[in-house]
């Protein structure tokens, strides 16, 4: 496998220096981690499209499958198809968004190759990819978690930090980020492989945290979502909350990013590179958007008393 990888560098290396100057319009291939659908993956795109359409260039989509396909040969697999879209059709810029498309693509056959490369929708750190690099410049993906942590200690009985999640690998990513940075390694962690494990674990963690984050359902096989809303409008008693906007209706509060803005800042970075900036010289970026969402229904039935300051500048959800 090493040996193929390097075959196939070196033929991308190739292509790409002798087919650019030939190309009849400029083309950014995005590969994105997840799938259509997708609310993250969607915004992402809307992002991209939003800057790339009006300039005329043409986008190229090839999707990883990393939350209905986690499988390490699966993955690979997908990763290798695109690999062979890039071969083929010689982009000015791959935009690669999330961590399996760094994992699986860019890291093992774009770095370090004249292939421009821009990621976006990488958790925390960049530096496990051994980014930025001359040929990769890209936008980090952070939450947050002090913020949240202040609209749970409002009513939070304790101290005490939970997580619960589906267990993908950007909530084992995040979860030691979490830890390590906001929490001194005393955050409890809950992963659920499916919805009815899902269920016990929320149970159990009413009991063993004072405040929790509930940040996805990704790797949750059988999730319901109508099920799942009324499971935690029943049972939620400590306050709770989540970075993703479309976990607005299971959580009282969102600090939601803003997928459109990973997807923007990216498309533009590759303009950037397309008129003839080099990926490297670009610095790496943070997200700095955010959505406050509070779901009053849930507020309501946990015993959550939320102050005027909130109710005036959040978005309202769950008034009826």
């Amino acid at each position: 496998m090493p040996a193929l990888r390097t075959v196939l560098a070196v033929l991308l290396t190739l292509a790409c220096l002798a087919g650019r100057a030939a190309a009849a319009e400029p083309v950014v291939v995005w590969v994105d981690s997840y799938h259509a659908g997708y609310e993250w993956s969607d915004g992402v795109e809307a992002g991209i499209r939003s800057v790339l359409d009006p300039a005329g260039v043409r986008l190229v989509v090839q999707r990883l499958d990393a939350k209905e396909t986690p499988a390490d040969a699966a993955l690979r697999k997908a990763a290798q198809s695109a690999l062979n879209v890039i071969y083929r059709i010689r982009p000015g810029v791959v935009i690669a968004s999330d961590d399996a498309a760094q994992e699986y693509l860019v890291v093992p056959f774009l770095k370090g190759t004249p292939q421009p490369v821009v990621f976006c929708g990488v958790n925390w750190d960049a530096a496990m990819y051994g980014y930025p690099a001359p040929n990769v410049t890209g936008m980090l993906e952070v939450e947050a978690v002090p913020e949240m942590v202040a609209h749970f200690a409002r009513d939070a009985k304790g101290s005490r930090v939970g997580y619960i999640s589906g267990k993908t690998a950007t909530d084992l990513k995040i979860t030691e980020t979490f830890n390590a940075a906001f929490f001194g390694g005393r955050m409890k962690i809950y992963f659920a492989e499916t919805f009815e494990q899902f269920k016990t674990l929320f149970l159990r963690a009413q009991n063993e945290t004072d405040m929790l984050f509930l940040r996805n359902y990704a790797g949750i096989a059988g999730w319901d979502p109508d099920a799942a809303e009324a499971f935690l409008l029943n049972n939620t008693r400590v306050p709770t909350g989540s970075h993703l906007l479309h976990m607005n209706r299971y959580v009282v509060y969102t600090m939601g990013k803003v997928p459109q803005e990973q997807g923007e800042w990216a498309a533009h970075a590759a303009l950037r590179v397309l008129a003839g900036e080099r990926a490297g010289d670009i610095p790496l970026a943070r997200n700095q958007r955010t959505r406050l969402v509070v779901n009053l229904k849930l507020a309501k039935a946990a015993g959550i008393t939320l102050p005027v300051a909130v109710l005036k500048t959040a978005e309202i959800i769950g008034k009826d």
